[in-house]
């Protein structure tokens, strides 16, 4: 049996922890992506655009140094365990590095150039046709403040979406490397 067969056969303990492990990102990702959009329909674009990329940062990184410490907690009960008293004398002192949890600000932008185009236009029009003829040319100038209106509304609700789809495809990377990262740290105790 070769070393690295030796790592793939993690003690039970070991494996119980991975599958802990894997559980507990697959329930944070669960959490966050059930709690996001609702989240999101109740602010405004602008702190959207403002605050999400921080809090997602913060959230993150609180949760991934909480994980770790789990991690790094169970593999020193496991140590203590199984090593005798004298095996490593600062086995308490020794501090055991976890991993990066800096999370990337989810970009989003959503473009509402058309829109706008449309509002412009509109007035341009409403203008223009008003000393043509004042009914037409009044409708459009009614018309400008609607559609600008109805704009808003279909961009903030484009940017709510494509806010929770960036968000959660960041912390999907995250929470990837993370666990990568953990696993790393778990096989690195084996040796």
């Amino acid at each position: 049996m070769t070393s690295e067969q030796t790592l793939l056969a993690l003690p039970p303990e070991l494996q119980a922890l991975k599958a802990q492990v894997a559980l507990d990102l697959a329930d944070f990702r669960r959490e966050v992506g059930f709690r996001l959009p609702s989240a999101l329909e109740s602010v405004s674009a602008s702190e959207i655009r403002q605050y999400l990329g921080p809090f997602l940062e913060h959230t993150f990184r609180e949760w991934a140094e909480r994980e770790n410490r789990e991690v790094q907690q169970a593999l020193a009960i496991l140590a203590r365990r199984e090593l005798p008293l004298n095996a490593l004398p600062n086995a308490d002192a020794e501090v055991l590095t976890g991993p990066d949890s800096r999370l990337m600000r989810p970009s989003f932008e959503v473009s509402t150039f058309a829109l706008d185009a449309s509002v412009v236009a509109a007035l341009a029009l409403g203008v223009g046709t008003f000393f043509a003829n004042a009914a037409v040319g009044g409708l459009f100038l009614l018309a400008a403040p609607t559609l600008a209106a109805f704009g808003r509304e279909r961009g903030d609700r484009a940017l709510r979406r494509r806010a929770a789809e960036s968000a959660m495809a960041a912390l999907d990377q995250a929470i990837a490397r993370l666990g990568a990262e953990l696993d790393r740290v778990i096989h690195d105790f084996v040796r």
